[in-house]
């Protein structure tokens, strides 16, 4: 620590009797405000936490106006109260900046105090401008320094604030905050940081009240008012209840002794990788009965394996009671094969589950073992806690049901469960295989960025993994470069190139940059591909199949690192065993296997949609006659293939299914027109003349009826036919509804044949496998 950093925590009166004349001082706490705007806050529990402490109260109408910004000074100060406990700094040096001039300001001496132990030092001008609103860079920087928090050395490259950044990293600060060094703080957020950082939190000095109460010799009178030797409180009175008992001590008659249970937990014993940070490695929950209880001291000790694979042991709190440790508590280093927590003040409510957690930092450089940890239950006093009201020792482990560890009654009761062990690998495995999300062949528009041509997960055990890079197989000369996006987000977190790889290989695009992949996380990833325009050389028709493959060794797909062990993962040996690998293909270990995404093709123009667009309502009555009995909408994709010509759609070959039920057609009647021109049409063919029939248009492209669509447009093609009778069997119910099936599905072909200028295709990609028009019915 910096300086002369302090750290007092409350002292808890206990019932003795004394009878030795001294002046003593009773510490009677401030009381704390129930401040009237957090409750809704994400930042309750750290407001609430520096509040306890006394570092910060409210404003005079009873509000702590977390959503305001905070400045230098402030933060300042309340950096120094958490981390140093100096509320009234006695410092004499009071213009130490530039800008400390003219009339004396409140933060001038907390200012030059923390400029003195190298805290701050200010502007390059020489200022301090206390008045700014303070960034995020600057609460980093002066936070390291008031705590002693090691930072990464800069380089001649970097700017002042990236080492505090690069830190920040490893405390989650940019889980809890946006990774931009100016942005600015508000009050609430300023307590969410100081309580991240806080090693721990401490009680300033001045924090809590105190009134000099002197012990007057001679005979004690009790009810007097005045306290007398042989008294803990004399308050005037002989009343029970009001904190002062009958007989002049501080325990009311009334108050019944509290109690504890300690209950164990169980912790994840998912395998860890050594350097892995933030391991839960034990867990119990505590509730006081009777009355609240400060929970003082916790014993530990390894069950099997050692404790020297760990370092950094912290005790976090459930301070909010949600089930989820938020507050850190407490903080030792292993003796032995022990662990010691004492001097805490761990708040159990009475009839509230508290979730208390062990968690340790595994060493790096550990070669494959393990740890278990469990109470300490060869010490008598494992456990040990005092009353919040009367200060009465809560003392005496009745353990897992059995007799009472002392002769009275005893005051806290313990059950154990297994003891979890927490295994430990040298590093951690990454698993690739190919998303169980089904995924379609589509047809690429050119010159678009196209969906998603194929769906990996990533999955990550015992350690968070870096993908140094993946390499992707099978991309035609059409795309530019892949994206890769996390399901359900809309941007891209790394992209592909050719030129990316350490090996130039025909069709082998590799990623850019490093991505983690967390632990015990399966990460859904989509890939997707930017089509060239034809003029730049998209080639229509192409196929475009990505693949991973399954090589162990030469040109691999994909290399990685452990986050915290810094280990290079092997590529996988084939055998049964996770033991620092990559795999590929496969979910668990096994020999890796080729990931082959969908074949999908490249057009210069694209289909996009077709709709019902008859404008006769659904039940209408059944045309008879020569009449139009179904229309379509067909749309085309913008787009910007234009090289020779520009591109478009040409719609050839359409194959209706007409539904007649009860209803006869003329079966050489059938035939198609443009909205735009219902005079010139095109005749088709029929399978029949009731029943299901399937009417053909072909050749369209070479009639008159126009049915070419430009980029960015529509038309309208209507199927006429001449209904002979409109109700076959007298009294039966007639029906005819047209539709257009069998779409977006490469492998059954024929309903709609198209071209883009250049190809000819024989299915559309629409998203929908069939398109009905409006029913006509007639009894």
């Amino acid at each position: 620590m910096k300086g002369d950093k302090k750290m007092r925590y409350t002292i808890l009166m206990r019932k003795e009797a004394s009878f030795i004349c001294l002046a003593l001082v009773l510490l009677i706490p401030t009381s704390v405000r129930a401040l009237s705007d957090i409750e809704f806050s994400p930042y309750k529990s750290s407001i609430e936490l520096l509040e306890s402490r006394g570092i910060i109260d409210g404003y005079d109408d009873n509000t702590f106006r977390p959503n305001v910004a905070i400045n230098r000074a402030e933060f300042l100060k309340l950096l120094m109260l958490s981390a140093l406990g100096e509320n009234d700094t006695p410092y004499t040096d009071i213009r130490c900046f530039v800008d400390f001039t003219g009339e004396l300001q409140w933060y001038f001496k907390h200012a030059c105090r923390a400029k003195s132990l190298g805290i701050i030092h200010g502007h390059p001008d020489g200022t301090f401008r206390g008045t700014d609103t303070i960034i995020l860079a600057e609460a980093l920087k002066m936070a390291f320094e008031a705590w002693d928090i090691d930072v990464p050395p800069p380089t001649g490259s970097q700017q002042w604030y990236d080492p505090y950044m690069v830190a920040g990293i490893a405390r989650d600060v940019f889980k809890r905050f946006p990774y931009t060094p100016s942005y600015q703080l508000t009050r609430g957020e300023m307590a969410l940081l100081l309580t991240m950082l806080g090693e721990p939190i401490a009680f300033p000095e001045n924090g809590e009240e105190t009134v000099e109460v002197p012990i007057m010799p001679g005979p004690a009178v009790c009810g007097n008012g005045i306290r007398e030797q042989g008294e803990q409180c004399d308050d005037g009175n002989t009343e029970f209840g009001d904190g002062c008992s009958d007989i002049c001590v501080i325990v009311a008659l009334t108050t019944r002794h509290g109690a504890l249970r300690i209950e164990q937990q169980k912790v994840s014993n998912t395998p860890q990788a050594s350097g892995n940070r933030d391991v839960p490695i034990f867990a119990f929950t505590a509730i006081a009965g009777r009355q609240d209880v400060y929970l003082t001291t916790l014993k530990f000790k390894a069950t099997a394996g050692s404790l020297s694979i760990a370092e950094n042991f912290r005790l976090f709190i459930d301070s909010d009671r949600n089930g989820v440790v938020d507050t850190l508590y407490g903080k030792v280093d292993s003796e032995g094969q022990t662990l010691d927590f004492s001097n805490l003040n761990v708040l159990v409510k009475d009839g509230q589950y508290t979730r208390v957690e062990i968690w340790a930092d595994i060493d790096t450089d550990l070669s494959p073992d393990n740890v278990t940890l469990g109470f300490d239950t060869t010490q008598s006093d494992f456990v040990e806690g005092v009353d919040r009201v009367d200060g009465e020792d809560v003392s005496g482990i009745k353990l897992n049901d059995n007799d009472c560890t002392l002769d009275t009654i005893c005051w806290i009761s313990v059950i154990t469960d297994t003891n979890q062990e927490i295994v430990i690998r040298a590093n951690g495995n990454l698993f690739l295989q190919e998303d169980n999300a089904p995924l379609s062949s589509r047809q690429v528009l050119a010159s678009k960025l196209s969906d998603s041509l194929l769906h990996l997960e990533f999955r990550a055990d015992s350690e968070n993994v870096i993908v140094k890079q993946l390499a992707i197989e099978g991309v035609p000369t059409s795309i530019d470069y892949l994206e890769f996006y996390y399901e359900g987000e809309g941007t891209p977190f790394t992209k592909a190139r050719k030129g990316s790889c350490s090996n130039i290989i025909i069709g082998r695009y590799c990623t850019e940059d490093d991505f983690t992949i967390p632990k015990d996380t399966e990460k859904s990833v989509i890939v997707k591909g930017l089509v060239l325009s034809d003029e730049f050389g998209a080639t229509s028709n192409q196929s475009i199949t990505l693949i991973v493959t399954a090589d162990t060794t030469g040109n691999v797909a994909l290399s990685a690192q452990g986050v915290y062990s810094g280990q290079q993962l092997q590529q996988n040996d084939g055998n049964s065993s996770a033991d620092g690998e990559v795999f590929v293909g496969v979910g668990s270990p096994a020999s890796n296997a080729i990931i082959i995404g969908p074949t999908h093709t490249i057009t210069l123009a694209k289909i996009t949609s077709i709709i019902n667009s008859n404008s006769d309502p659904e039940g209408s009555a059944i045309p008879v006659g020569g009449a139009k009995i179904a229309e379509f909408a067909f749309s085309a994709a913008d787009h910007e293939n234009s090289f020779g010509d520009y591109n478009t759609v040409g719609v050839d070959t359409l194959k209706f299914t007409v539904s007649a039920v009860n209803i006869q057609f003329n079966s050489t009647s059938f035939a198609v027109y443009n909205t735009e021109n219902s005079s010139s049409t095109s005749p088709c063919t029929a399978s029949g003349d009731t029943g299901t029939i399937t009417v053909t248009c072909s050749g369209l492209l070479a009639s008159t009826v126009s049915t070419i669509i430009s980029p960015d447009d529509t038309i309208q093609l209507v199927l006429r036919g001449d209904v002979t009778n409109a109700q076959i069997n007298v009294g039966g119910v007639s029906i005819l509804q047209v539709s257009l099936g069998s779409l977006s599905n490469p492998s059954v072909t024929g309903t709609v044949e198209w071209t883009d200028s250049v190809s000819t295709f024989d299915w559309v990609d629409i998203g929908v496998t069939s398109v009905k028009s409006t029913t006509y019915r007639g009894d």
